[in-house]
């Protein structure tokens, strides 16, 4: 079983890090985003406003790293920054109409994207598989709370 788990490992990080290849080539020829910036509007977009230390948890990177990433969508006008009218010191990060716009086109560029991933899986094989991964998430949550 150790065999196999480490087997799975390096499957895994290989899947992940061809994924994001295939992602990241696709985004900068057509669009000149890479796959954090897409994640980014992806979490502005559904989640509303954002502190940028909550957009780095979320992200899973630190405060720097996340202003380099705004300023940058700033300048595309993808995002804006917001003063809290409570509390003039805290700034929000938030999607604009152009990026909610990019968001859509990258939405379906990411059904595209998956749907090469995923040819030729049976619908059950795709649902066994999102079965799977919410069981190790599961596990991991009950992980880190102990």
């Amino acid at each position: 079983m150790n065999g196999q788990l480490l087997e799975l490992t390096n499957m895994f990080k290989s899947l992940i890090k061809r994924m994001s290849q295939l992602w990241n080539g696709r985004m900068n020829d057509s669009y000149s985003i890479t796959l954090t910036q897409f994640r980014t509007l992806y979490i502005l977009n559904t989640k509303g406003p954002q502190k940028a230390a909550e957009l780095a948890d979320i992200l899973c990177v630190t405060s720097g790293a996340i202003t380099g990433l705004a300023d940058k969508l700033i300048a595309k006008q993808f995002i804006q920054r917001q003063r809290s009218e409570e509390d003039r010191r805290v700034v929000y990060l938030s999607i604009t109409d152009q990026g909610k716009e990019m968001i859509g086109l990258l939405l379906e560029e990411q059904k595209e994207v998956m749907s090469l991933v995923f040819k030729g899986m049976h619908e059950d094989d795709v649902a066994h598989l999102k079965r799977l991964f919410m069981f190790m998430l599961d596990n991991i949550e009950q992980f880190e709370k102990e």
